[in-house]
């Protein structure tokens, strides 16, 4: 429009055409930030890698058991199609999850076959052992988006949390279940503030099932190794060798070790009872100051039978209050045990 044409409008229509015009700009400049063309969202892993997600994810295949168990606490289940092998064991996961297509595990292999067949918008596994860089490897090549995950104390947990809440699309669930582990973290965090190395007692955490070997498993920077000295003891596995996640060692070394407490981990009562009496027959066992003084406790990990709280995941929050209560009794007397497990097992689980 020429310049004398738009002098004979009245100002009411040269105001309006300046408004449109300017509208329209904006939507042009901005659009951009409204629609993704590609419809992906970009997140990094916890492998640090970027990775283009679905930003409107339906079928979701998950490998581990408790990243399954996430994406129920977060209100995701009816986006999972199909599932990890030990998926079918936990006691917190929904019948309704647990009862779809297993696909295979990272240790013996996945069924690439089946897992393409449920056509998934994105797959959620593990990263770092067994076949997990091949999985990963073969998913791509089907063009199927895959978030790698893993964790190593209980903040990297809740992170955990977060980005599921975004790769599934269920922000507001997730942020509700951070912020509980954040304010768990938190009440923990306290209990501890202030100790020094001489009111910490040294802790063995580990597991026994290569006891008749002459060997012990121990745990050292990995969730569970982290979590001693969390709530306020130290780890002396972590403490020697904080390179490694678990190694095992012989007995001279745990006789070196001494510790003030010996934890032992098992996934039901059914091998964690048998090994601790095996243990017990041995009578170099009876030399540790943690066996002499009565400081050797059982506790349950996993998620395989009820009452097993330290693992992956919302639980974890739980297994820091069952070890703070054997390392630092006095400062976690306050702490009701089960008024929290129900708290959490129905705020997030339907399970109370």
């Amino acid at each position: 429009m020429s310049g004398k044409a738009l002098a004979k409008l009245p100002v009411i229509v040269i105001l309006l055409i300046i408004i449109l015009a300017a509208v329209g700009a904006a939507i042009l400049a901005f659009s951009p930030l409204i629609t993704n063309p590609s419809g992906n969202l970009t997140v990094v892993d916890m492998a640090g890698n970027t990775v283009q997600v679905p930003s409107d994810v339906k079928r979701v295949v998950i490998i581990n058991s408790y990243w399954a168990e996430i994406a129920c606490c977060i209100g995701a289940q009816d986006k999972i199609v199909g599932i990890g092998k030990d998926v079918t064991s936990s006691v917190y996961i929904p019948a309704q999850v647990k009862n779809l297509t297993v696909v295979g595990d990272l240790f013996n292999g996945i069924n690439m076959e089946t897992l393409v067949a449920l056509k998934p918008d994105l797959v959620i596994m593990d990263y770092g052992y067994g076949d997990a860089a091949q999985v990963v490897s073969q998913l791509q090549g089907f063009n199927i988006s895959v978030v790698e995950m893993s964790t190593g104390s209980f903040s990297t947990e809740i992170n955990a949390v977060k980005l599921l809440g975004k790769v599934l699309d269920e922000n507001n669930n997730a942020s509700q279940l951070a912020t509980y582990m954040q304010n768990g973290q938190a009440s923990i965090d306290n209990a501890v503030a202030g100790l020094n190395n001489t009111q910490k007692p040294t802790v063995l955490i580990c597991n026994l099932n290569v006891w008749s070997s002459g060997l012990i498993y121990t745990y050292s920077n990995s969730t569970w190794g982290n979590a001693v000295d969390e709530v306020g003891g130290i780890n002396v596995a972590l403490r020697d060798q904080p390179s490694q996640s678990w190694y095992k060692v012989n007995f001279e070394q745990l006789l070196a070790w001494n510790p003030d407490i010996i934890i032992v981990l098992g996934r039901d009562n059914a091998t964690l009872t048998p090994q601790l009496q095996l243990a017990s027959l041995n009578s170099s066992w009876s030399q540790l100051k943690a066996v002499s003084s009565g400081n050797v406790y059982p506790l349950l990990i996993g998620s395989k039978v009820p009452g097993a709280f330290l693992d992956d995941g919302p639980r974890t929050y739980i297994g820091l209050i069952e070890l703070g209560k054997i390392i630092q009794p006095s400062l976690y007397q306050s702490m009701d045990l089960n008024s929290s497990i129900n708290n959490l097992l129905t705020k997030f689980y339907n399970l109370g």
